[in-house]
């Protein structure tokens, strides 16, 4: 070492509650996450700052004094106890005393009575899926000499694991605070003439980019976002000649540190004008835009046409990731299952679920060239033959299926019971039951209704050899009208087969068919064939071309009324396993697994199955990503009718008027709301509201997970609150001063993949100039 390098320690490694980290692999449930990662990293051979720890066991002996004690009984009963009051707990509790000598002697010794820093280091903490970015304390310029100082640090860091935002933000990962201890971690304060932040790869930026974040001094005011840091992209490691001397090694050493750990990293540094420090290091915990992992793959739709005709009808809206499996599984095997009746062949890649139904941003689509394919029709005289034969076979079958489906359905509708008595393992068992009789009876619509229309044009063709194409096109369709109205129960499904039910909207059911007061006879149509140039010129021809019609129109309304019958058949089937799911979500609730009943719907089929039989469901933090991104998804408009994989306006939002304010993107996807500018975490905020603030601090950590969308003046995407961001799945734009005054009350749209804020209502055109 060289220039202001630091002084080894003078005292040997503890094995007690004191711990010097000398690389040789401190355990993390000792030193906690951010001591561990810095032994790892000495280890390494990385120039480090000398550093030890006031371990995790020290946490416990001062957690068993009596007033931590009876604190953390009043926090594990739900009470809510702020942090000044936590902090006084944890000062008026102390450190045993030889303890406190052995941690003023250890970092008076580390820095050669320089300050030191004492830093949180939780067992949960710098985690590769959850950062705890910015949510315990640390504490700076710490004398060693001062032992009411360094009493204060250590304990400071002790109380802040009982935060209220930190409790928060454990809840939401579903981490139990039964399992988290606090370690201590104490390093000599660098003096930094400049410092920052790196992150190997930019997780707002395109691949291989290097983002640097510098400030002049410590790094302390960039990553609790208040200061506004000079940034640096190198994209392939390509070092710009202008750039400050520690740029280059900085890159070398964190490329060297990702290679070793085998991810991403953030890495947090500090240049002395001689030497470069790396003061911490830990996995990037989100890189990726927040893609729907329940959409379809982009890279899979590449060269693929699509269409929602038809399936937009069976599959309305965005599908939450439990209905969509159910349903996507229920619709696709039942067009396989026509397929293969009719013997057709399916195209390649159709071994795996999806291949017909895609997903996109939340909805159903269908792939035109893979439906084409599996349902070409032969072109030879005997295989079309075999064809003909094959289909009668289907329609007979599918008669019968639907017959048989309408009857379960209308049995199981009139012997509803309460689901209450019934074990976990039991109503898994029903889901699965109600799942295979909805794929029979989606498999008999498609037919039957395939039938229908194939009967319907048959009968338009007919009509239109006797008369004008819209006369003939209108008696077809009037023909083949059911007489008889149907109707759902109250208990069905509104839309989609496990969607939300009649019963729950407060609404009265929907007439499927409806009714005609003077239905359209046959007669109608002979009169269309008796004044045509071509009518019948016999009395035989005559009566065989009225058998024609009446056969014709017998079987086509025959078949749309069974098809409407199945429909219904169906919508009542998803009504029943609608009643399941919210009963297994009910109970998890009640068990406080589950937020509420309907939370269910964002599990997976595997989830739910789980979950019904006992065990956990996804942490909360998950299922409010998936909940998020739904919310996003349902602003988007319809999909086109029509679309390819290559097209990027597919689902995009209409044309949006108003002004465009860019920033720093730093939470990806978007969001619409209204902005609500706030000064302080304790005002409140609605979760369809986007927050509007100068800046945050980690106990604003509450609001920044449950708000919409977020626009922060200050700071930048690796500021605490834009790590938030990331891993909760908030859409956050950065760097926008004077926005959270002029923004407030504003229709708003926050793109945090592209940085952008367009306001989509009228407002005064200098609210920003004057802001």
């Amino acid at each position: 070492m060289t220039g202001t390098e630091f002084l080894a320690p003078t005292t040997p490694p503890e094995q007690g509650c004191v711990r010097v980290l000398d690389g040789a692999g401190a355990a993390g449930k000792i030193v906690g996450g951010k001591a561990a990662a810095l032994d790892r990293l000495i280890g390494w051979g990385v120039r480090v700052p000398p550093a030890a720890c006031v371990t995790a066991d020290a946490y416990r002996v001062v957690a068993a004094e009596p007033p931590v004690g009876a604190l953390l009984a009043r926090l594990e009963r739900g009470e809510v106890v702020a942090a000044t009051e936590v902090d006084a707990v944890f000062h008026r509790a102390g450190l045993p005393g030889a303890l406190l000598d052995e941690v003023c002697a250890v970092a008076a010794g580390l820095a050669d009575g320089r300050p030191v820093a004492v830093r949180s280091s939780a067992t949960v903490e710098d985690m590769d899926s959850s950062s705890f970015a910015g949510q315990y304390h640390s504490v700076l310029d710490v004398d060693p000499a001062d032992r009411a100082a360094v009493a204060h640090a250590v304990l400071s860091v002790f109380s802040s694991l009982h935060h209220p935002a930190p409790r928060a933000y454990r809840r939401a990962l579903g981490l139990a605070d039964d399992d988290v201890a606090m370690a201590a971690l104490i390093m000599p304060m660098v003096a930094a003439l400049r410092s920052g932040v790196l992150f190997t790869q930019d997780p707002t930026g395109p691949a291989a980019t290097v983002r640097i974040e510098t400030v002049h001094g410590l790094a302390e005011g960039l990553v609790s976002g208040k200061r506004t840091p000079a940034v640096l992209l190198v994209p392939g490691g390509a070092v710009p000649d202008d750039s400050a001397e520690e740029i280059e090694p900085l890159i070398t050493v964190a490329r060297e540190i990702e290679r070793r750990a085998g991810c991403p990293q953030d890495v947090e540094w500090a240049w002395d004008g001689s030497t470069l420090w790396i003061v911490q290091a830990r996995p990037i915990t989100v890189l990726t835009t927040d893609r729907d992992p329940f959409d379809t793959d982009a890279e899979e739709m590449t060269g693929h046409h699509f269409t929602t005709a038809g399936i937009a009808e069976m599959l309305p809206g965005v599908l939450p990731p439990l209905r969509w499996e159910v349903c996507s599984f229920v619709v696709e095997e039942a067009l396989r299952t026509m397929f293969d009746v009719l013997g057709t062949t399916t195209p390649d890649g159709m071994a795996s679920p999806h291949r017909l139904l895609r997903r996109v941003q939340g909805r159903a689509a269908l792939d035109t060239a893979a439906a084409e394919a599996a349902a070409a029709h032969p072109t030879g005289r005997i295989d079309a033959l075999g064809h003909h034969v094959r289909a009668g076979r289907a329609r007979r079958r599918a008669v019968f299926d639907a017959d048989v489906v309408i009857t379960a359905a209308r049995e199981i509708g009139r012997e509803a019971t309460s689901l209450s008595a019934r074990s976990g393992a039991e109503l898994a068992r029903y889901q699965l039951a109600l799942i295979d009789l909805m794929t029979r009876a989606m498999a008999a619509e498609i037919t039957v209704a395939a039938d229908a229309g194939a009967i319907h044009e048959g009968l338009r063709q007919l009509l239109r050899r006797f008369g004008p194409d819209s006369e003939a096109d209108r008696l077809a369709g009037a023909l083949t009208v059911p007489e008889t109205v149907i109707t759902v129960d109250s208990r069905a499904s509104m839309a989609v087969p496990g969607g939300p039910t009649w019963i729950e909207s407060g609404r009265e059911p929907s007439v499927v068919t409806q009714h005609r007061a003077q239905p359209v006879g046959v007669d109608a149509a002979m009169k269309l064939i008796e004044a045509s140039p071509r009518r019948p010129k016999t009395d035989i021809t005559r009566w065989l071309r009225l058998r024609q019609l009446e056969r014709l129109v017998t079987e086509a309304r025959a078949q749309f009324e069974r098809r409407e019958r199945t429909k219904a058949a169906i919508l009542s089937l998803g009504g029943e396993l609608r009643r399941v799911h919210l009963e297994v979500g009910r109970r998890s609730a009640a068990d406080g697994v589950l937020a509420c009943a309907a939370d269910v719907e964002l599990l997976t089929v595997g989830e739910f199955r789980a979950l019904s039989v006992g065990d956990p469901p996804p942490v909360p933090a998950i299922l409010d990503r998936r909940r998020r991104r739904l919310r996003r998804q349902e602003q988007l408009d319809p999909l086109p009718q029509t679309f390819s994989g290559e097209d990027e306006s597919a689902g995009s939002t209409a044309t949006l008027h108003g002004r465009q304010l860019t920033g720093w993107a730093a939470g990806n996807g978007t969001f619409r709301g209204t902005g609500r500018r706030l000064t302080t975490p304790d005002e409140p905020l609605g979760s369809d509201e986007i927050l509007l603030a100068t800046t945050t601090d980690p106990s604003w950590a509450p609001l920044l997970m449950r708000c919409g969308a977020m626009v922060i003046e200050q700071g930048g995407p690796l500021s605490h609150a834009a790590i938030l961001a990331r891993e909760f799945g908030v859409p956050a734009v950065f760097n926008l001063p004077g926005a959270a005054r002029a923004l407030d009350g504003h229709r708003l749209e926050v793109d945090g993949t592209a940085g952008t804020v367009t306001i989509l209502d009228e407002g005064r055109s200098d609210d920003l100039a004057r802001a």
